[in-house]
């Protein structure tokens, strides 16, 4: 009797641990175990247990260094480096602005300079007024006297002189062609007159205009009576130069 009743508690005692056995077995095959921890499983949990203490005290040390630092990356960061951009900005253009609203007050009050300024201003629009009247001017002469003081008083310069009428083609022409000539040739002295300013007879104003008068010191070195004869009644400024190189 005893043996049965050992043959029947071992048999039981095989049947819970095959039992058992083929539970954990069905577990291991489906990847999953619970309630087993392995040595690296143990490093594991340990690992992640460190990490997030550590990540805890990285926001912590973050959320205490986050009005510390200036530079931030993120959509939140880049907007308040923007404000602290846009604050500085229009602080550097208002202390612009006054620095040259200074400066204005300072020229304004300033008289002695202003005047300084004004008087070389003047002098210089003088000068330029001057230099465009030379460079374009012609002498008409209304008196004999002037047609003198004019051959003797211009030396080492070619002087041009021009008698001409107002109702003469060819003097119409030759006074255009000086205006041309005062443009571009500045240091040519140009001048003219009326026959009767000379006292020239009626016949020498029918027969002899446009006459063209040439001086070099006070020397007459050419005197072409009756131009448009030998230039036509339209001439050009080059057919004149031309003509007087020969």
């Amino acid at each position: 009797m005893f043996m049965l009743f050992r043959l029947i508690f071992l048999f039981l005692i095989s049947k819970s641990l095959f039992s058992v056995m083929a539970d954990l077995e069905a577990k291991l095959l489906s990847g999953e175990s619970p309630g087993y921890c392995s040595s690296s499983d143990e490093e594991k949990i340990e690992c992640e247990n460190h990490s997030t203490i550590c990540d805890n005290k990285k926001t912590n040390l973050g959320k205490k260094s986050l009005h510390r630092n200036t530079h931030n990356t993120g959509p939140k960061g880049v907007l308040a480096d923007y404000k602290l951009y846009k604050t500085q900005t229009q602080k550097d253009e208002q202390q612009q602005y006054e620095l040259i609203v200074q400066q204005a007050k300072y020229c304004t009050l300033n008289e002695p300079l202003n005047c300084e300024l004004e008087e070389f201003r003047r002098r210089r629009l003088t000068e330029m007024q001057e230099s465009l009247c030379a460079k374009g001017k012609i002498e008409e002469f209304i008196k004999k006297e002037q047609y003198l003081d004019f051959t003797e008083s211009n030396r080492d310069v070619w002087v041009l002189i021009h008698i001409y009428s107002n109702s003469n083609d060819g003097c119409i022409t030759l006074n255009k062609v000086f205006n041309t000539l005062a443009v571009n040739y500045p240091t040519v002295k140009l001048a003219k007159v009326l026959p009767s300013v000379l006292d020239m007879s009626s016949r020498f104003e029918m027969n002899a205009l446009p006459t063209l008068q040439v001086f070099w010191n006070d020397v007459l070195i050419g005197n072409f009576v009756c131009l448009s004869k030998l230039l036509g009644e339209q001439f050009t400024v080059h057919q004149l130069m031309n003509f007087l190189d020969k």
